[in-house]
């Protein structure tokens, strides 16, 4: 079902119950902005701003998150990328270029495996699949959401995803994501967790992809750190490597315009 609601020059969709955002002119090169856990399209806003006049942006909540609906709460990284085609079809997008950060990087780099795009942007993720260890912490992460409700899960999650200089200078903004991601049902963020736990591997699909990609990565990244990051770009064969100072894992808000600059630095070259 598509639900279109037209803004002007932005225009609200719903497209198979996901919310979806678009700016520009669909007659220039499709970016699907693909926002990372537990966040949702606003995490791009800043990004999009930057590029909306030169090309056709989609940002999109991430089924459970946002505005998209829950119609399971058993979610894999293979039903994310299926919301992803179905938007792609939806908007008769011929070849988009993907740009995904942390969780939606996965889904980045598993629609890679199905399809041939035009480009891929990687933002602080990774290709490889849970160890024990990680899914272990996952998994106490859904009981503590159960037994303890979000909110602690959300203060430590934050914590580990800015940096400490990032949280001290901007605690308003903290303020206003943390609030922002409590709105949302705890099925969807718990069931994200579960997809996450079960994805696959990717490496061998990105070493052998032929299209050009971008890698994004944060200095000070606790998550996913920037050498994971820099072995991956070491594999591929037409890839850019970029380290930004002063940023953990959010880079895109953490150091705005380095990540916009590297953006744009690749875009040009394509």
């Amino acid at each position: 079902m598509y639900v279109y609601i037209n803004k002007g020059s932005k225009m609200d969709k719903t497209i198979d119950g996901i919310y979806v955002k678009t700016l520009g002119k669909d007659t220039d090169q499709a970016i699907v902005f693909i926002h990372g856990f537990p966040y949702d399209h606003t995490l791009w806003d800043d990004v999009i701003d930057e590029f909306k006049d030169d090309y056709y942006c989609i940002s999109y909540d991430i089924r459970g998150f946002g505005k998209s609906e829950i119609n399971t709460a058993q979610f894999t990284m293979q039903s994310y990328v299926q919301d992803l085609e179905n938007i792609i079809l939806g908007l008769k997008l011929n070849k988009p270029i993907l740009c995904g950060f942390s969780m939606g990087g996965y889904i980045t780099l598993r629609a890679n495996e199905r399809e041939k795009y035009k480009a891929l942007i990687l933002a602080n993720t990774a290709t490889n699949s849970d160890d024990d260890k990680a899914k272990l912490k996952r998994s106490t992460a859904i009981s503590d959401i159960d037994t303890k409700g979000l909110e602690p899960f959300v203060d430590g999650f934050l914590s580990a995803a800015f940096s400490e200089d990032f949280i001290k200078k901007e605690p308003l903004k903290i303020k206003n994501i943390k609030e922002n991601i409590m709105s949302f049902n705890p099925l969807g963020i718990k069931a994200a967790l579960l997809a996450m736990m079960s994805r696959t591997d990717t490496a061998k699909s990105l070493e052998e992809t032929d299209i050009p990609v971008l890698l994004i990565s944060g200095e000070d990244d606790k998550i996913i750190p920037k050498e994971t990051m820099e072995l991956m770009a070491s594999t591929i064969k037409d890839s850019t490597f970029v380290s930004l100072s002063e940023c953990g894992h959010m880079s895109m808000l953490e150091n705005p315009d380095g990540f916009k600059s590297a953006i744009r630095s690749f875009l040009i070259g394509l």
